[in-house]
This record gives C-alpha cells, structure tokens and sequence, in this order.
C-alpha cells in the first residue's frame, strides 16, 4: 500500500469514527450523519481501490485524474448545500408556527386573567 493510500485510508475511518462517536452521544442528529458517513465510506473505498480514482475519471471523461476529486467534492458540497438549506426551511416554518400558537395561547391568557380579574371585582 502506498504511503499516500494509507494517510488517506487512516484520515478516512478517523472522520468517519468522529461523525459516528458524534450520532452515538447525541450531539449529530443521525438524518444529518448520513451524508458524512457515505462520504466518508467512500473515502475508504476509494484509499483502498488503488486505480479508482482512475476509473471514475475515465467515466466521467475528466483527462487528469486528481480532478476527479474536486467534481466529487463539489457534487457533495452542493449536496450539503441543498440538504441544509432544506432543513433550514423546514425549522423557519416550525419555529413561525410555533411563534404564532405561543401568541394565540399568550392572548387567551390574557384574557382568562382580565375575565378573572373583572369577576373578582364584582
């Protein structure tokens, strides 16, 4: 195995050992582990397959080779991308829902506290 298959071999299950360790306390929700894992399970795919880089190239009909790499992250970064960025939509809507219920609740109140009030008076 060459030295540079190693290194990215060991970088790989160090990344994915971390986002693992990160599900397994809590602290990542596994919907948003998901995408990191397979990136990072492709990372060890590719340390291993010595020629695949090669080969996904070829397929993708990029000349240099390493180029490849940068495709592959930039589909995965706007993958992330769209991923957050729906995510985001969905917890704006949540937290406008839920800003309109506390004020509905907020004024009920109110009012429980003003019919209270006036019935005390009497």
């Amino acid at each position: 195995m060459v030295r540079v298959q190693l290194v990215v071999l060991i970088t790989s299950l160090l990344v994915t050992g971390f986002i693992i360790e990160q599900v397994r306390r809590r602290r990542l929700a596994v919907e948003y582990s998901l995408i990191w894992i397979v990136a990072g399970l492709g990372m060890i795919f590719f340390s291993l397959w010595r020629n695949g880089v090669e080969y996904l190239a070829d397929l993708m009909g990029i000349y240099y080779a390493p180029s490849a790499i940068f495709v592959i992250f930039g589909v995965l970064v706007f993958v992330l991308c769209i991923h957050f960025s729906l995510a985001i939509s969905k917890l704006s809507s949540s937290n406008r829902v839920l800003v309109q219920r506390i004020a509905l609740i907020e004024d009920d109140l109110k009012n429980l506290e003003e019919n209270s009030a006036s019935l005390e008076s009497e």
